[in-house]
């Protein structure tokens, strides 16, 4: 008789759950929905232009051009005072409701970010779809909608493609950033540093990009390049960085899987060498005033790529000198390119406010207010410790080889 009001009682509490869980009362079909896989931000005199880029869903499930009836993708536009109000607009013209959970990267045109960019952050934290995985970069001198109407090679959705060349080129160039909304917002938060993003650019002409065209030549007339790192200052971006700071800046942070470089011989020739492994220290010291100052200690490994010289690699001492070659160059490029932070720009993107925070949380206290105005003349010493792992499939050079003969 238990067991049976027990059974009895169970079967009860299923009947009743059924009438309060929720179940997929907010699911949606697909064919209702514009899968946006990009998104454009820019200023506008009514407050924001908005440009979406969606999967015409029909055509990406055919091979680029096959169907001759439309793109992979369609662009819409919309101008609001609040990017919502923008999105709204959309509806307009979009004949399926925005779905922006799937947007791989967000674009943000030139002007709005040095305006500020911190109502759009409000805006893309704030929204339920979003989510915080996305790249975040700026359009260096044009307009985010311009970005979003290339058409490009290789990927037949160009923010896919966009994407891929944001994490290619970060992982073996080292010059660019891949920065996503939550590292954007941890750095825009917290004290002792300021944020920073990627920048794409626009090579050719706009009209000429957006044309299938544009991918059906061997050399596209208009493509989409990565323009290095855009320096921000709280939420508004102050300037960019050139190749060789984008690089002293992904050292500093830890951000460097392989680079490029090259050093000056003895005998005037060059060693290119390709950097396979490095690792970053900041450490704080107080000196005899009390006024912090900071080393930043480089270690990395390489291997040489080419050697255009007669130098006799045989030779452990020219190893020595090669790596002594580099360790100088490590150490004068990123003096120079850091100073240079610290005097045009005056923000401290290299975390070393935030170093100054972990250590000395004190002393940090009394610089927290005003250590943007500090950080322009804080002193910066650099160390350097380079090893060189391979010098390739041959030993001597071919002109050292053609030289003996």
């Amino acid at each position: 008789m238990l067991t049976h009001r027990i059974q009895q009682a169970v079967c009860l509490l299923l009947v009743l759950s059924l009438a309060v869980l929720p179940g997929c009362w907010s699911s949606k079909e697909l064919n209702e929905l514009a899968v946006v896989m990009a998104l454009g931000i820019d200023a506008a005199p009514e407050g924001y232009a908005v440009s979406a880029q969606v999967l015409n869903s029909g055509e990406a499930r055919n091979n680029k051009g096959e169907s001759g009836k439309s793109l992979p993708v369609i662009t819409y536009k919309a101008v609001g005072q609040t990017v919502p109000d923008a999105l709204q607009h959309m509806l307009s013209t979009a004949p399926r409701t925005l779905y922006l959970s799937h947007i791989r990267v967000l674009v943000l045109g030139e002007k709005l970010a040095r305006q500020g960019v911190s109502d759009i952050v409000d805006f893309i934290t704030r929204a339920h779809q979003l989510r915080s995985d996305f790249f975040l970069v700026v359009a260096k001198q044009s307009q985010a909608s311009d970005i979003l109407e290339i058409n490009t090679p290789f990927e037949q959705i160009p923010a896919n493609s966009l994407y891929s060349s944001i994490l290619v080129s970060h992982k073996h160039w080292a010059a660019t950033g891949s920065i996503t909304l939550q590292q954007f917002i941890l750095e825009l938060e917290r004290g002792g540093s300021n944020p920073i993003m990627s920048g794409v650019r626009l090579k050719g002409d706009v009209t000429d990009g957006s044309s299938l065209k544009n991918v059906e030549s061997i050399v596209p007339k208009s493509q989409i390049v990565q323009a290095g790192i855009a320096i921000f200052k709280k939420d508004r971006l102050v300037g960019w960085l050139n190749e060789s700071s984008s690089k002293t800046l992904n050292y500093a942070l830890n951000e460097v899987d392989s680079s490029n470089g090259n050093v000056t011989c003895p005998d005037g020739g060059k060693v290119g060498f390709i950097i396979t492994r490095s690792e970053s220290r900041i450490v704080p010291r107080l000196n005899s005033a009390g006024e912090p100052e900071f080393t930043l200690s480089i270690h990395a490994e390489a291997d040489l790529t080419t050697v255009q010289s007669t130098l006799d690699l045989t030779k452990p001492a020219n190893i020595m000198i090669v790596q002594a070659g580099i360790e100088d160059k490590f150490i004068s490029n990123m003096e120079g390119n850091i100073q240079n932070v610290q005097q045009e720009y005056g923000s401290d993107i290299f975390g070393f406010g935030e170093a100054l925070h972990r250590k000395y949380p004190r002393v940090w206290k009394k610089y927290r207010d005003e250590w943007d105005d500090y950080f322009k003349h804080v002193k910066v010493q650099i160390k350097s410790k380079v090893e060189i792992r391979r010098i390739g499939s041959i030993i001597q050079p071919q002109r050292r080889e053609m030289e003996r003969k």
